[in-house]
């Protein structure tokens, strides 16, 4: 198959005449019909009615035109994506936990970009397990993840240098409708419940820090179990079911109001944001990795913590 068939296949779709879209394409009709018959060869299918008028596609062409359209789109992504990787370096690879990719990583990118404006980075956006993995197998030089005192991520200082970089909680939040709602508020009635699945990173760190209270507290029913963050927070927000979920991810739900804390039964749990650094990932790595703790520690300096915020969180 030829490109340019697949491009006046889609310059036919957009203008409905073989004539607008021979124009278009500047070439004579009755070249542009052999290219598209030559599509439909190639293809075995037909793709024009051609038993009437005016211009009709085949059932099976009108079924498959996204596809087409997508078809080409790969195409050159693909073709960018080759001249891009033979025209500069590779770059360094993050694997992001996908809560943190949702919200922190664009700051973190930032951050990096400043100190490195050279520097290009490819981002792979994972669960927190393949995540560890992709650093493990050499696939990631970056491992962006959550953490809390008693889930680290069981990274060999060995094979990479952690960095802390911030602060987040899970948090128990509903819609303000549910909240305000008879049988939410009810002690006596379950409180619908939307989980990360027991196996999770999210998962452990609820039930070992936050859910065993609640249940002595109330009956619960499982509404929904994701191991997605911002899925379970399209569930509560549609008032479904209350939800631990990063206070950082939901920062504007819980502004504008539509979320809230259910404080008096769902205690937060603490978590640490860090990333690991590689120390198999040559010198633009290690380099960039010194900047960032000189820029900290720095900063650290320059802004000493309160008493409070010096004193061990709670569990």
């Amino acid at each position: 198959m030829e490109l340019k068939w697949l491009e006046d296949y889609l310059a036919l779709i957009e203008t409905g005449s073989f004539s607008a879209a021979a124009e278009k394409r500047h070439v004579s009709q009755p070249a542009f019909s052999r290219r598209i018959q030559q599509l439909e060869d190639w293809l075995g299918v037909s793709l024009i009615d051609r038993s009437r008028k005016p211009l009709r596609f085949t059932p099976l062409a009108a079924r498959h035109e996204a596809d087409f359209r997508s078809l080409a789109t790969q195409i050159y992504e693909f073709q960018a994506t080759l001249r891009s990787d033979a025209n500069q370096s590779p770059g360094l690879v993050m694997a992001a936990q996908h809560s943190l990719a949702a919200w922190y990583l664009p700051t973190f990118l930032e951050e990096l970009r400043s100190l490195m404006p050279d520097q290009r980075f490819r981002i792979r956006s994972e669960n927190r397990d393949e995540s560890v993995a992709l650093l493990a197998r050499g696939h990631a030089d970056i491992l962006l993840t959550y953490e809390t005192r008693q889930t680290k991520s069981d990274v060999p200082p060995q094979l990479a240098t952690c960095c802390q970089l911030g602060e987040d909680a899970l948090v128990l939040v509903a819609s303000a409708k549910l909240c305000k709602s008879e049988d939410f508020t009810n002690p006596k009635r379950p409180l619908p419940l939307l989980c990360f699945p027991p196996e999770s990173f999210f998962g452990q760190a609820i039930r070992t820090h936050a859910l065993p209270e609640l249940m002595h507290a109330r009956l619960i029913t499982i509404q929904c179990v994701s191991e997605f963050s911002l899925g379970l927070r399209e569930m509560a927000l549609i008032h479904q079911g209350a939800a631990w979920l990063p206070r950082n991810l939901i920062a504007q739900d819980l502004q504008e109001g539509k979320l809230r804390e259910v404080q008096s039964v769902g205690s937060e749990v603490p978590l640490k944001i860090v990333a690991y650094f590689s120390n198999h990932s040559g010198r633009a790595l290690q380099g960039l990795l010194a900047q960032l703790l000189a820029r900290r520690g720095a900063h650290s300096k320059a802004n000493p913590p309160t008493q409070a915020e010096a004193s061990p969180a709670p569990e």
